[in-house]
């Protein structure tokens, strides 16, 4: 196994929902996410690439957690780690995909609907399990 990448990923909310888009490369539902660039910190990987890939300008991004994981890339059939930066992004614009990085996306209206999905990236699992409220705001708004 390779070192770990350190990827920025945002849980971007507009509307009262949560974005989440299925990563064609390893099969799973996940917020929009990017590899940071060694000359970047984190934030500035984050801001650029929201920018770059959705179209959005990020002004305020909220530090959610860490995760360390192994996955496996079913493209290139081997097993990747990675340390992914978790963010909380609020916006009013509208966002622009890149259908060849993501497929699916979809919006969820309630963090159940979110640690109810059975094809999630392994660390939305632990997310939910170590912080079960960390979306209640779209319920109870």
């Amino acid at each position: 196994m390779k070192t770990p990448i350190v990827v920025a990923s945002a849980f971007i909310e507009k509307d009262w929902k949560v974005l989440l888009v299925m990563c064609p490369k390893f099969k799973v539902m996940r917020p929009l996410w990017w590899r940071v660039a060694w000359w970047e910190n984190i934030e500035e990987t984050l801001k650029r690439e929201m920018k770059e890939e959705a179209w959005i300008d990020v002004i305020n991004q909220v530090f959610l957690w860490w995760w360390e994981d192994k996955q496996y890339r079913y493209a290139s059939n081997e097993e990747l780690s990675r340390l992914i930066m978790y963010f909380y992004v609020k916006t009013d614009q509208e966002l622009h995909f890149d259908m060849d990085e993501v497929e699916y996306p979809m919006w969820y209206t309630s963090a159940k609907q979110i640690s109810d999905l059975n094809n999630k990236e392994w660390a939305l699992s632990d997310f939910f399990k170590r912080f079960p409220n960390a979306f209640d705001f779209l319920e109870n708004r």
